[in-house]
Parts: structure tokens; C-alpha cells; sequence
């Protein structure tokens, strides 16, 4: 059981429970177990991240080079690392959170993150040894931004002007990449761009889906971003928003045609649409499900030789490109099938997969529940779920980020739907004694 690395990285609020003590003690394991001698550095646009930086670069010994790359999407660090030859790669971010928290991601030499074996061993050695007396000291460069946006730029192998876009960059990390590979371009607007530390993920990006879906003109396809833009969810050309499932399908078809989708493998997450499943085998591909956690999605594309897999929230792995999901890489891949394809997204989604409705609630917790108290609720649920019988799923699990309980409801229809979420509710509330 990991104490401080949860589903994706440390996180939490800086001098609250992410501290400098945590933070500088986990660089100082992480030298001494790994045994590394060159860092990579980004980080998203969030206010603490320089701080977070400062902290870091304390932990690690004088032997450790650090090289801070500045603001980049997580999923250039593969790129960094493989380009400039680093041993290990640090993103500086709390993903889709608020711009409150902040956090640290580690991404090994061949660009993946650690496993949970490697994350329990560093725990271990945090806070047992005295920082260096001759900490590192940080380089700054640009080479980084450069390498990437080349990398984006090789990807696009069709008419991206067949398009009319408007791209949502949640005031994070992908605001500078996008403005200069997509500013000569008349039909791509860019909105939420203008990060001040603070404004990251409010109400913007791809977890309030509500900002692109006011903003979108009829006729264009909306990307929306989160704070570090390793997910992208789309809204097509009716403002309906195109969830990670619709992505993965779309783009799953289009590396079938190509002959590409290796051993026909689409990994999913137990998040995934029961629509999205019955599409993938109507397609006779063979779903593998995971738990959640884009880091666990890429573990089973590399266990079963896969070419996609992904999550509902917009994660999107293609590993025979990079090791991790890049929310401008899926938007790219994307576009590509559409063109592939010559289709609308309205159109694929007619053509190709029903949704079934589905709802999900954040319950608000003080802490997060354990494991025995999310057996309990199931439990509940289950007789529920015999007494109704839904036609239909429910999912009850805790954020492995933050102290939220994530409770998930699909059924074939709405007020079907509505009746069970309202009656699991309450029994959840009851269990916990929350109002």
C-alpha cells in the first residue's frame, strides 16, 4: 500500500500536506534508489510550480543535473527524455485538480511512469537520509518546446485545414505550443489561453465541458484541454461532447482500416460506456479492461502487445507513438481518422455507437474512504441493483487523487437512470453520514 503516490504522482496542496520536507526527501530517495545523474523538468502554469521546482532540486545532489524545461503538456517529457538522453523525467502538475494543489509525476528512462513497485521502493527511503550539503543546481533551456512542437508537427500527414476548430487550453500547459503551431491558421480559434497561475481548470478544459459546449459555433469540432493536457475530450459539430470512449472507437476503426491495430487489442477502464464496450465487439476487437489510471491502461497495452487503449476522461495511449497519453496527439489522431474516413463526428457516432446515459457524482469527503468502507457500499449497491433490476451498471470507487467519492450510474434509459442514482444516493449518504 503507497502512502504518498497515488494513481498519477504525489499531489495535494503545497505547505499544506505537500510539503517541501515530502517533496525534497522523495528527490533525495528517488537519487539514491534509482541512481540517476540527469533530470528533466516541466511543469504546468499554476503558481506553485517554480516553488515545487526549488524544493526539488534541493533533494537531489550536486551529481544530479537538472534541466528545466518550462511550461510543456506531460506528454513531451518521452520526447525530452529520449531526445536529450535524461535518466529519469519529473512533470511538475496536478493534472485537471484546481489550481490549489500541485503535485510531482515521475516518468522513467523509456518514458512511461513508475510501476507501484518502483513508487512503494522510493517511499520507503523518503526521510531516511539527510539532505545534500551541495544540492543541484537547475539549468534552464527552450530546446525542449522546440523538439516537441516538431514531434506535433510530423504527426499531421493530412489537411488539417479541412477543419474548423476551437481549441479549449484550460489556461494550462498547452497554451504556448498550441498558439505557435496553430496561429497562421484562419479556421482554428484558441480559447483559454491566458494563464495567471490561478485560472487553470476554472471552469474551462476538459472538466467542465459546459465552457466549450457555450462556446462552440455550429459546424466546428471543439478540443478541450486540462491543466497539463495529457487528456482531450472533443464536442462535434452539433456542440455534443465526444467523451474518450467515441475517441477511442474512432480512432480504433481508423488503425484497423490501416491495418495498425495490433492483434485487433483495445484497452478500456472499468469507466468505459457499456455502448463503447458493445461497439468494440461489434467490431470484433478484443477489450481488455483495466482499473482506473491511464498508467495501469499502458501496463496492459504493454502486457497484450496493443496499439490503443485509453480512458473515458480523455486519456488516450497510443504506444507505438508514445509511451503516455498526450491530449494533442489525440486531438491530431482524431482529425486523422475524421479525414481518413471523410466524415463528420456527428456522422461516425450515428454510424458507429449507441451511448448508454450515464451519470457521475462527486461526493465530497473529508478523507478518503478505505477500502473496507467501499466494499460496504457496494455491497449496498448490489442489493440495489437486484431489487431495481437495472438494466444497467453502477461503479462506486474513491479518487486516487484527492478525497472524493466517484459514484457512476448507466442505464439503457433516463428515468430508469434517475431513479436508481437517486435512490443509491441517498443510500450512500445514509452509510457515510453526509448530507
Amino acid at each position: 500500500m503507497k502512502k504518498y503516490f497515488g494513481t498519477d504522482g504525489i499531489r495535494g496542496i503545497p505547505n499544506e500536506n505537500l510539503t517541501q520536507d515530502l517533496i525534497s526527501g522523495m528527490a533525495r530517495a528517488v537519487e539514491q534508489v534509482l541512481g540517476i545523474s540527469s533530470v528533466a523538468v516541466i511543469q504546468d502554469t499554476r503558481s506553485s510550480s517554480k516553488e515545487i521546482l526549488d524544493w526539488i532540486s534541493k533533494g537531489f545532489s550536486e551529481e544530479v543535473n537538472v534541466f528545466n524545461y518550462g511550461v510543456l503538456p506531460s506528454g513531451s517529457m518521452p520526447i525530452l527524455i529520449s531526445e536529450f538522453n535524461h535518466d529519469l523525467g519529473i512533470i511538475i502538475s496536478a493534472s485537471h485538480n484546481p489550481s490549489e494543489y500541485n503535485g510531482v509525476k515521475l516518468i522513467n528512462k523509456n518514458g512511461s511512469k513508475l510501476s507501484d513497485e518502483l513508487e512503494i521502493a522510493i517511499e520507503s527511503e523518503i526521510g531516511k537520509s539527510d539532505l545534500p550539503n551541495s544540492s543541484s543546481v537547475v539549468k534552464e533551456t527552450e530546446e525542449g518546446k522546440k523538439a516537441y512542437e516538431q514531434f506535433l508537427l510530423d504527426q499531421i500527414d493530412f489537411n488539417i485545414d479541412n477543419f474548423n476548430l476551437v481549441i479549449d487550453c484550460a489556461n494550462g500547459s498547452a497554451y504556448q505550443v498550441i498558439e505557435e503551431l496553430f496561429n497562421s491558421n484562419k479556421n482554428i480559434r484558441v480559447i483559454n489561453n491566458t494563464p495567471d497561475g490561478k485560472n487553470i481548470n476554472h471552469e474551462c478544459g476538459a472538466t467542465y465541458m459546459e465552457n466549450m459546449v457555450q462556446n462552440i459555433k455550429k459546424g466546428e469540432i471543439g478540443i478541450s484541454f486540462d491543466g497539463d493536457a495529457d487528456r482531450s475530450i472533443l464536442v462535434d459539430e452539433e456542440g455534443k461532447v465526444s467523451n474518450g470512449d467515441v475517441i477511442m472507437l474512432l480512432v480504433s476503426k481508423y488503425l484497423s482500416s490501416k491495418g495498425s491495430l495490433k492483434n485487433n487489442v483495445v484497452v478500456s477502464t472499468v469507466m468505459s460506456n457499456f455502448g463503447f464496450k458493445a461497439a468494440v465487439e461489434k467490431n470484433n476487437f478484443s477489450n481488455i479492461e483495466t482499473k482506473v489510471g491511464d498508467k495501469y491502461v499502458a501496463e496492459a497495452l504493454l502486457e497484450n502487445n496493443g496499439s490503443l487503449g485509453g480512458e473515458q476522461s480523455g486519456h488516450i495511449i497510443f504506444p507505438d507513438i508514445l509511451p503516455v497519453g498526450d491530449g494533442l496527439l489525440t486531438m491530431l489522431m482524431s482529425l486523422k481518422a475524421l479525414s481518413f474516413f471523410n466524415t463528420t463526428l456527428v456522422q461516425f457516432k450515428a454510424d458507429n455507437i449507441y451511448e448508454y446515459p450515464q451519470v457521475l457524482e462527486n461526493l465530497h469527503l473529508n478523507e478518503i474512504p478505505s477500502d473496507d468502507v467501499i466494499d460496504s457500499l457496494n455491497s449496498l449497491a448490489e442489493e440495489l441493483f437486484i431489487e431495481t433490476q437495472l438494466d444497467g451498471r453502477y461503479l462506486i470507487r474513491k479518487s486516487g487523487t484527492e478525497p472524493l467519492l466517484r459514484v457512476l450510474v448507466e442505464a439503457k434509459s433516463e428515468e430508469e437512470l434517475d431513479n436508481f442514482m437517486d435512490k443509491l444516493l441517498t443510500i450512500i449518504k445514509n452509510e457515510l453520514k453526509i448530507s
